[in-house]
């Protein structure tokens, strides 16, 4: 194995993080498209920091196979997992036969996760586990997204049946699913004011490890590693990836965070 590289300034102490493949403190972003050489930069650059690439398997299906089994083989040097991303949505309309090829398709290519989401789709919950069964079947990881809008603008009124969210995490974690992420429409994008009051309920119901809140802007991964630490697993874009890490190092923050963010781990006794 190769011997892991001293970082620069190694002598600056930041937040203890704990190793990949991690269970907390997950860090997920989004293909942007990316090339080859694009994507080996990132990796070279911040690969320590990124735990889950979503390559929207819609994008994927205007490039060759090769290439995004190129991408996904490059993401596994680096210790990173490959999600699918919602276009599962996509071959559910299609029916069964489809959305059976569709699995099968991730799981030749190497995807790790298949996101089970329903934001554009008129879907039952009993018919979204049966999604994630499915997925489960073929030995891939189901990650549900569960959201409330899609599509809104901030003028748009939302109604958020909290005991409705709960229900759905906590079946989706019933059938087998080891993490739920929070879509952050009608939560901390697109409203005129966040819905605190939604994440804190959720955030208080389930083990943390279980859970992924998408946080595509500083001011909102700042807010949530302000209520509940440097270890929340959250979804960012691929240009704040650093910054979610220093956030999460303690090296970084906003005005009521910068210096406070800290961990506590007690060493292990021998």
């Amino acid at each position: 194995m190769e011997r892991k590289q001293e970082k620069a300034f190694s002598f600056v102490r930041v937040n203890k993080r704990s190793e990949k493949p991690r269970d907390r403190g997950i860090t997920e972003i989004r293909d942007r498209v990316l090339g080859l050489r694009q994507l080996q930069d990132l990796c070279e650059a911040a690969g320590d920091y990124i735990d889950i690439l979503k390559i929207g398997s819609m994008q994927a299906r205007f490039q060759d196979r090769d290439f995004v089994k190129k991408k996904i083989e490059l993401c596994r040097q680096y210790q990173i997992d490959v999600s699918t991303g919602g276009s599962l949505e996509s071959a559910v309309p299609q029916g069964p036969p489809i959305v059976v090829k569709f699995v099968e398709e991730a799981k030749d290519l190497g995807f790790t996760y298949i996101e089970v989401s329903s934001g554009n789709l008129i879907l039952s919950l009993e018919h979204k586990l049966e999604l994630i069964k499915l997925v489960k079947e073929y030995g891939l990881r189901p990650k549900p997204e569960v959201s409330v809008a899609h599509g809104i603008t901030p003028e748009t009124k939302v109604s958020i049946s909290v005991d409705k969210l709960i229900k759905e995490i906590d079946k989706c974690l019933e059938v087998g699913c080891d993490i739920v992420l929070l879509e952050s429409e009608g939560i901390t994008e697109n409203v005129k004011e966040w819905r605190v009051d939604v994440i804190h309920k959720i955030a208080a119901s389930f083990d943390l490890t279980h859970l992924q809140f998408e946080a595509a802007d500083p001011l909102v991964f700042n807010w949530y590693m302000k209520n509940f630490g440097p270890d929340v697993n959250l979804f960012v874009d691929s240009s704040q990836i650093m910054a979610c890490e220093g956030y999460r190092s303690g090296l970084l923050g906003s005005d009521d965070t910068w210096g406070r963010v800290a961990t506590f781990i007690r060493p292990k006794k021998d």
